[in-house]
This record gives structure tokens, sequence and C-alpha cells, in this order.
């Protein structure tokens, strides 16, 4: 009758297998990841060590005894191999164990099962082979000779090689990969420094290998890695390949990608832009995090983020190798191209109006011109009259193209600004330009002196009053109303009593475009929303029995008050 602990010793080593197969069965759907199938091969050797060693206690034939014997060194010599082979592929040192020398390391454990298989016919392991039952169970004891030994401790120290690469991986790439590499690490302590103990024959029972037996606890913590923490759905090999690339410092925001196009890493920049934390644990869906899947961003070349940080940015993607040459992943990085798109779009603004206006206003010059050439009774005032205000609106054009290149030329300034002093200033300056013009004003903010751009502010101001006040088909009646906005903005609303500013005006402006078929009459309200994208704001339109601009600006840092 088998003795308590004997019992417990035998459930436990066939418990080890039964985990062990089982988690062998989990694995087989990473078995296309090259360090799965290392893993799985490792766990085999596993079970091989455990099913033996259970089924040699049960056996007491000395021949069946000692062929179980030599199974449980058979898994035991290819343990720490493919251990080790498992963490190189894992921590992307893909090159060492595809290398020459590290094949010739798996011939140590072939060669040692082709010794423990014919040990019959020698004594290279071990010698004085013999049953020595304890607790009722078929516990053997021998002699290990020092190429048993040999075997033995290659293969334990490949598994401690591999825990030190694993921890490597913690202290390299924190706490993406913590868990599971902990877990693993720590899981192969019990089971090795039991193995140790047998090896050096000390202990209460000599006899008795606990070092099975503590394959439970080993078995228990890889579930938790492979199975609570799905630690093949992630990969330090492509971070490690990112750091190779040396941009993890780059200051354009960076994201590193894996093969499924989720994110397991971003630099500060991206954090700051997409606002995550890039401490975060990851891996993180691409979609998820940007709002567009990643095939769709590379396809288009480029991308716009919205928010307070936002801009628009060309895509840079990079694959990323391991020194094998195998894709791990990839690096996306995004470059801001705002200022070169908003000069694009100038340009084109600018060419339209040379193209549009100004052949416009030269066929009505040169029309009347001819018309008072060649008719003696023409009306020579009214014909005057047309040429006048053509030439009027030309040089209109040209003082807003004059205002477009102060605002393309000139840095952003952050001053103290009067918004009192600002407006009064916009409103002189349109009533000596348009007398008959009524501006109302109405300041109510708690802060009257704000942090901003005086010119692109008096611009934006100017601009907007001046084009209510010339389109007006009576006499213009306009309204400024200043008041705080939401999150730390001044909002700038100018009101008229005109009709509703046409739709093919504000299209081009609100979509950011201009085309042949969609343009905007002038580069006024171009200036303007040049200007409050200087300023880091927000201009739109809506029309409450009249057009309401609405300008919405930062207000900047409060000025620091006097002593």
């Amino acid at each position: 009758m088998v003795e308590p602990l004997g019992a417990l010793v035998v459930l436990a080593a066939f418990a080890a297998a039964t985990g062990t197969l089982g988690l062998m069965w989990y694995l087989r759907q990473y078995r296309e990841t090259v360090s799965a199938r290392w893993f799985i091969l490792t766990l085999g050797a596993q079970a091989v060590v455990a099913a033996a060693y259970g089924v040699g206690l049960l056996t007491f034939d000395p021949v069946l005894r000692r062929y179980a014997e030599a199974s449980v060194w058979i898994g035991l010599v290819w343990l720490g191999p493919s251990f080790l082979a498992f963490a190189l592929s894992y921590t992307g040192r893909t090159d060492l164990f595809r290398s020459r020398g590290f094949r010739l390391l798996f011939a140590v454990p072939a060669a040692g099962s082709l010794l423990a298989l014919t040990h019959p016919a020698h004594d290279l392991l071990w010698r004085g082979f013999r049953l020595s039952p304890l607790f009722e169970v078929a516990t053997v004891r021998y002699a290990i000779h020092p190429l048993g030994y040999a075997l033995a401790l290659a293969s334990l120290a490949a598994a401690a090689v591999a825990v030190l690469l694993l921890v490597e991986t913690i202290v390299a790439y924190g706490p993406l990969y913590r868990r599971e590499a902990i877990a693993v690490a720590v899981s192969t302590l019990p089971p090795a420094a039991a193995f140790v103990v047998w090896l050096a024959g000390v202990g209460p029972w000599p006899e008795l290998n606990l070092g099975v037996a503590m394959l439970v606890p080993h078995v228990l913590f890889d579930t938790y890695a492979f199975v609570g923490t799905h630690m093949f759905e992630t990969n330090p090999t492509t971070q490690r390949a990112a750091a190779r690339s040396a941009l993890d410092d780059l200051d354009s925001p960076l994201l590193v990608v894996d093969t499924d196009s989720r994110v397991v890493k971003l630099n500060d920049r991206a954090a700051s832009l997409f606002d995550v934390d890039s401490t975060a644990r990851r891996p993180t869906d691409f979609e998820r995090l940007i709002g567009v899947d990643l095939e769709t961003v590379l396809r288009d070349g480029e991308i716009e983020v919205d928010g307070e940080r936002g801009a628009v940015f060309s895509v840079s993607y990079t694959e990323l190798t391991d020194p094998a040459g195998t894709e791990v992943g990839g690096l996306v990085v995004l470059y801001d191209i705002s200022t070169e798109r908003q000069q694009t779009q100038q340009l084109d603004v600018l060419n339209r109006i040379l193209r549009h206006n100004l052949r416009n206003e030269l066929t009505v010059i040169l029309g009347r011109a001819r018309l008072i050439e060649s008719s003696p009774d023409a009306d020579p005032g009214s014909q005057a009259r047309t040429i006048r205000q053509a030439g009027e609106r030309l040089q209109s054009i040209s003082e807003k193209a004059r205002d477009f290149a102060r605002v393309v030329e000139r840095d952003v300034q952050s001053v103290d600004v009067d918004l009192d002093s600002i407006v009064a200033d916009v409103v002189e300056a349109s009533s000596d330009e348009h007398p008959a013009a009524s501006v109302d004003v109405d300041i109510d903010v708690s802060r009257p002196t704000v942090r901003s751009d005086p010119e692109l502010l008096s611009l934006t101001l100017s601009t907007l009053v001046e084009n209510a006040v010339v389109h007006a088909p009576t006499e213009p009646t306009v309204s400024v109303r200043v008041t705080d906005g939401a999150d730390g903005t001044i909002r700038i609303e100018i009101r008229d009593s005109n009709p509703e500013i046409d739709a093919a005006e504000l299209a081009p402006i609100e979509s950011g475009t201009e085309t042949a078929l969609e343009h905007g009459s002038g580069i006024g309200l171009w200036v303007a929303t040049w200007c409050v994208s200087a300023l880091g704001g927000d201009l739109h339109f809506r029309y409450e029995d009249g057009n309401v601009a609405v300008v919405d600006v930062p207000a900047g840092d409060e000025p620091d008050s006097e002593a």
C-alpha cells in the first residue's frame, strides 16, 4: 500500500504531466510564432520528465524502471537548451539561436539521449542502479558519473541563462512584459532548486527526486504567463528592434507596432498628441488609439489629428526586423506638415485671386475704356465710375495680399494685449474708412489684458468688421462682442444684419481647400482664417437674422501681477 507522501509525489508527477500537456494544447494556437514553438518543445521535454517519473515510481520491474529513469534524463537534458532557445527568440535574439554554434549546443542533449537509451550497455552516465523503495513507491539509487553531472548541469545552466534573458526583458522594457517574464522566470526556481538538491544527493530522502513534484507550481506560473496574460500576443522583439533603430528619442511622434498592427510602444511626443500615458500597459490596437486603421493611414500617407496639439502629419513607416531579417513590426513616424500644408493652401488662394479676380476686374476696366474710346455717345462719368470701382476692388485685393504676406512672414508673438485698446483701434479705423457704418462694441471679460499676438488679433477683427461693412446692402450696422470663452479662451463675435453669406463663399474655408469649381470671391475671409489659425484658435460662421463670425482664440497665460 502506497504511503501518503509517496502517493502525493506520484499524484504531483502526473498532475505536472497533465498540466503541461494541457498548456501545450492551449499554445498550439500560437504555433506559427517561433518562440511559441520552442516553448512547446520545452513543455514536451517537461511532460516526458513528469510522466516518466510518475510511471517509474509505480514500476518495480528493474528493467522497466531503468528505462523510465532513462526517459526522465532524456527530458531533463532537453529542457534547458529548448528553454534557452525560447528565451532567445522571445527577446529578439534569433540571430544567436540560428547560428551554427547554437545548433552545436543541441548536440549535447542529443548525445545525452542516446547514452540514456543505451545505458544497459555501458556505465557512462551512472552505475550501481538499484531499486530503493521509499514510502512504498519504486524510488531508486545510483551513482551519477561526471558525464551525467555534466549533461544535467549543462541543461540547468542553459535554463539559468534563459532566466537571465527574461529578467533583462523585465528591466529593459518596463511594465509591458513584466508580469509575463516574471511569471516564467520565477516558475523555474522551485524545480531547479529541487533538482540541484537531488543531484547533490542531500536531504532526508536522496532517493526521491522532488524536482518533479515542484513542476506543479512551475506549470501554474507558466499557465498564468501564457493564458492569464496572453504572453505570445505581445513580444519584446518588436521593442528590441525599435531600440536598435535609435529612434526612441525622435522629436516627432513615434509609434512602434507589431505584426498585428498593435501599438506596443510610443514616445512621449506621440503620447501627448493622442492624450495617452506612454507608460501604460500595451499592446493597444492602432485604430482604437489613433481613430484610423494602420492600412488606411499608410495608404493615404498622412493623417489629421484634432485637438489642442493636433495638426496634419505625413506618415513614414519603417519595417522592423530581428537580426535574422524576420519582420517583427514597424515604426510609424508622424512628421508635422501643417505649415507646409497651410503655405500650399495660401499659394493656391493667391493663385486663384490672380487668375480669377484680377482677370475679371481688368476685363471690366478694359471693356469700359474701349467703350469710351469707340462710342462718342457714352457717358464718361458713368464709365469712369465703373472703372474707379473696379480699380478700388483691385486695390483692396492688393492690400489683402499685403496683409497675407504679413501673416505668412512673421512669427507669432505673445505679449500683453489690451482688448479694449485693440477693439477701439479697429472700430476707429473702420469709421475712418466707412463713415456711414455703425459699429457697436460690448466687452465683458474677466481679464481685460490677455497674452496674445496684437497684430494678428487686430488683423482678424479688422478683416471681419470690414467684410461685414462692405457687404451691407444699406447702411452698415455691425456689433463686436468680446466675452470669456470655454477652457481659457476669449470669444469674439462680429454680427451684422446682412443677407446670409453665400455657402460657396464659406465652403472652401470650412473644407480648407480651394478648387476651380469651388472658391470664395475674395481673400478677406482667408486672411482672417489664417490669422485665427496662427493664434491657435477657431473661426466659424452662423446665421441669426444676420451673419455671425465667431472667433475663439486662446487667452494665453495670465500676466504676472507686480509686487
